[in-house]
């Protein structure tokens, strides 16, 4: 991408149309008329060789007629056209293209050829590229004044960039968003994202005067490495906020097949959001109401939140959402306590939630407002209105934000049976008080607000680099594969782990029950017995393992009794593994899998036989930071048992979170495992480190397609 193209793009002096129609409904019609009705500052040069003019504008038979510099193209040409129009564009000295024409890469086919030979044709003649399948670009700047979109409604100025892959839904974002007052500063519609992704976009955008959010629709990710190197940098200076689609098997499918690209699983991307501070929005419509909160430009310092009502019933559903996203009820200084009380109406309740009923006035309101906010105990205020008969709402609303506009703390209002366009509403909204037709949409906004406030405080950590013999457990992968085996053996297992310092339990393996008891010996009692062999998957289910063997009269009991549940199934044993035994400590899972597009993804939780029931796990994409480990280990529910309760002594966390960090190093210097499960890890005391006493390690065939 040449080092100008988004300038070119964003900030063009001169726009050609190829494709410019004079018939009212035509994309190449709709972009001219965009372009005029905007006031774009710069030179318009619609390209049709079959008229002269298009809405008024001289009109030029090829890219080549024109008599001055093009900065951008945009190209509306069929697709049969759109190849020989791009390199007459590249021959021209164009910078910046955007192509709006489908019929590439999300057709499949030739589709994919006819990509390649557009991208081929932008690195020949140094030109960046939007799309193609895409929807246009707009930049609101007095300077610029650019819709090169065919969206019908004109965006307002502001200071919000959007960036979606979705042209259909970009129109109707622009149109929503327009009903709830949000200007933007730019918008890109990405299409099939050939050349120019998010990654560029949001890394562009970060350092933009204009810009001070950013909103994405995300169906896929190009490359979340990148993309959680930029956005981790890109959030610490402005909120960053998106809906991601495909979250289901199903959507995943629906969105490779709009845009041509594998989605990748919901869990990494989850894991992508959690560890860069983007803020997920689960629709569209919250989306914008996260967008709404971040307009105020103040953030809670803390959680703990007031709600004036009139009423109590949208204060109780107010209350119970602020809960359910980890908010607090403020508790009033006594001081607040005695002023609300000195003028209370008669059935007021004045605690928080406060309920002024419908026979409060505008001015019991206001008081109540200014109270709240003037409360050291108080980081942020949810205002709820049900607009009474009797009172004119514009009215309410003025009083709301000039209270408001007199402290530095968030105030979100809930304007409940009001609609967008309602007078109060829009007297909210113009004067920058977000304003939401439910109160748990302004209770989710301000959890948004208060989570990214966290994480601007929050320490990113750095990276660590272990001394490891990655030579020595590149010898085992090789031999394994050599045999063409996909898994690993228990010992193998076992030496693998340990060329990267991962603590695992002591094992040897045994041909027969007497070289077992001499092992044993040697490991010291007590001891464990597992079957080996490559029918044995699932060991405890299928009566492979036996725990906590105390002398060799057990041993050799349980030795034989194994052999004998062996036979019985028709397994064939390899031999005994003896183990060295943990019985004090806390079982948890650390594992991965390869997600066909994020890589190597990480899982983190409660371990032993119920992790799949309990399901208590966190995630994280590597590379990891020190500090992103902990958050791993912090983000699971059970994570108070590995700090000690009801007496018990707390688990050795932090050799639990070099042990990630190990294995995410591990992870990423061999592509060739597929999966990895070490179930259990016993977490022992503080200072005592852990053991890894199982290990699944899942090789991909040398001879498989990689995605």
């Amino acid at each position: 991408m040449a080092g100008d193209g988004l300038d070119a793009i964003f900030s063009p002096a001169s726009i050609a149309i190829v494709g410019a129609s004079r018939h009212i409904g035509k994309i190449g019609y709709e972009i001219v008329k965009n372009l005029l009705a905007n006031g774009y500052r710069g030179s318009i040069y619609p390209i049709n060789p079959k008229t002269d003019e298009v809405l008024g504008v001289k009109a030029y038979p090829s890219v080549a007629a024109v008599p001055g510099p093009i900065d951008l193209a945009v190209i509306v040409v069929p697709a049969a056209y759109a190849l020989p129009a791009v390199e007459e564009c590249g021959k021209k000295g164009v910078r910046g293209l955007v192509v709006i024409t489908a019929g590439f890469r999300e057709i499949g086919g030739a589709g994919l050829e006819r990509e390649r030979e557009l991208l081929g044709l932008c690195k020949a003649y140094g030109m960046t590229m939007i799309g193609p399948n895409c929807m246009g670009v707009i930049n609101t700047h007095p300077d610029v004044a650019m819709d090169a979109t065919f969206a019908p409604t004109p965006p307002l100025r502001g200071h919000v960039s959007l960036v979606t892959q979705s042209g259909a839904l970009g129109v109707a974002i622009l149109e929503h968003a327009k009903s709830l007052g949000i200007g933007f500063a730019k918008f890109c519609s990405l299409g099939n994202k050939a050349q120019v992704s998010l990654n560029d976009l949001l890394q562009a955008w970060g350092d933009d005067p204009e810009t001070k959010i950013i909103v994405a629709y995300i169906e896929n990710f190009g490359n979340p490495k990148n993309f959680v190197r930029i956005a981790r940098e890109v959030t610490k200076k402005k909120p960053v906020i998106a809906v991601k689609a495909g979250r289901s098997e199903a959507g995943g499918r629906a969105t490779a097949s709009h845009t041509g690209s594998l989605g990748g699983s919901d869990l990494a991307a989850e894991a992508v959001f959690n560890q860069t501070g983007v803020l997920r929005a689960n629709a569209i419509e919250e989306l914008f109401d996260y967008a709404s909160a971040f307009s105020l430009g103040t953030l809670p310092k803390g959680n703990r939140v007031a709600v004036i009502s009139d009423a109590g019933g949208p204060a109780i559903m107010a209350v119970d959402e602020l809960s359910a996203q980890g908010l607090i009820l403020s508790e009033f200084t006594q001081a607040t306590k005695a002023s609300l009380k000195s003028w209370a109406p008669p059935d007021a309740s004045m605690a928080n939630p406060i309920d002024l009923t419908p026979e409060g006035s505008l001015e019991d309101y206001r008081r109540a407002l200014a109270a709240v906010l003037e409360d050291e105990n108080v980081d942020a205020a949810i205002a709820v209105y049900v607009p009474p008969v009797r009172t004119d709402e514009v009215e309410w609303a003025r009083v709301v934000w000039t209270t408001a506009q007199k402290h530095k703390k968030p105030v979100l209002c809930n304007f409940l049976g009001r609609t967008e366009d309602s007078p109060g509403f829009l007297e909210l909204v113009s004067h920058g008080l977000p304003s939401y037709l439910y109160p748990e949409s302004a209770a989710r906004s301000l959890a948004a607000l208060y989570r990214y406030a966290q994480y601007l405080k929050r320490d990113e950590g750095r990276t660590r680099t272990f001394e490891v013999s990655r030579a020595r457990a590149g010898t085992i992968l090789d031999t394994v594969l050599g045999e063409s085996r996909t898994r690993l053996t228990e010992i193998e297992s076992v030496e693998f782990l340990e060329a990267y310092g991962i603590q695992t339990a002591r094992a040897r393996m045994c041909k027969d029950i007497d070289e077992a008891a001499v092992v044993a010996r040697q490991l010291g009692y007590p001891v464990v017995l597992k079957a080996v062999g490559r029918q044995l998957v699932h060991k405890t289910e299928q009566g492979a393992v036996v725990l906590d063997i105390r002398d060799e009269r057990a041993l050799r009991l349980e030795a034989m009794r194994l052999h004998h549940r062996m036979e019985t199934q028709g397994i064939a044993i390899d031999g005994i593994l003896v183990q060295e035994h943990f019985s004090r400590g806390k079982e948890v899972i650390l594992g991965m899998t390869r997600d066909h597009v994020y890589g190597p993804f990480l899982v983190f939780g409660l371990g032993g036989i119920y992790v799949e029931y309990l399901k208590d796990v966190s995630f994280g994409l590597p590379p990891l930071t020190d500090q992103d480990a902990y958050r791993m280990i912090r983000a699971i529910r059970t994570y108070p048992l590995l700090t000690g309760v009801r007496g018990e002594p707390p688990r050795d966390i932090d050799a639990l979170a070099e042990a990630i960090l190990r294995f995410a190093q591990l992870v990423l210097d061999f592509d060739q495992i597929q999966e990895i499960d070490l179930n259990p890890i016993i977490a022992l005391e503080e200072g005592k480190g852990y053991r890894a006493v199982d290990a699944r390690i899942i090789l991909t065939p040398p001879d498989s397609e990689r995605t």
